[in-house]
C-alpha cells in the first residue's frame, strides 16, 4: 500500500512540476520575443527532467528505501504518458532523439529517488 501512495504522490508532483516549469518558460519565451526553434527541444527535455527529478525526490524523502525504483518508476510513468499523447494526440511516430531523451528523464528521476531516499535526517538536541 504505501508503494501506491509513494508512486500517486510521483504522480501528482510530476504533473504539477511539469505544468508550473513549462508554464513559466512559456511566459519568458512569449516575452523574450524570439527564440530558436532548435532550442525548444532542449528545453523541454530540460523542463522535463527538472519535473521527473522532483516526482522522484519527494517520493524518495517519505518513504526513505528504495529511492533508485521510485525515480526510475516516476520516469517510466512521465514517458508512458508523454508516449502516449505522442501517438494518440499529435499522431507522430517517436524518432530516434527520443531514446535520449528518455535516457535523460529515466537518469534524472533515479538520481532523485536516490538523493530522497539517502537524505539525513537533522538530529535535534
Amino acid at each position: 500500500m504505501k508503494w501506491i501512495k509513494a508512486m500517486a504522490l510521483s504522480a501528482v508532483v510530476t504533473l504539477f512540476a511539469a505544468m508550473l516549469l513549462l508554464s513559466a518558460a512559456g511566459f519568458v519565451i512569449c516575452r523574450s520575443g524570439a527564440l530558436p526553434r532548435s532550442s525548444l527541444s532542449l528545453i523541454t527535455t530540460l523542463i522535463a527532467c527538472a519535473a521527473v527529478f522532483l516526482g522522484g525526490l519527494l517520493p524518495g524523502l517519505s518513504l526513505r528505501e528504495k529511492g533508485l525504483f521510485l525515480g526510475l518508476g516516476a520516469g517510466a510513468l512521465f514517458l508512458v504518458c508523454a508516449g502516449l499523447v505522442t501517438v494518440l494526440v499529435f499522431q507522430a511516430e517517436p524518432d530516434p532523439a527520443s531514446a535520449g531523451k528518455a535516457a535523460a528523464v529515466l537518469l534524472s528521476g533515479a538520481i532523485g529517488g536516490i538523493l530522497g531516499a539517502n537524505r539525513k535526517r537533522k538530529v535535534k538536541f
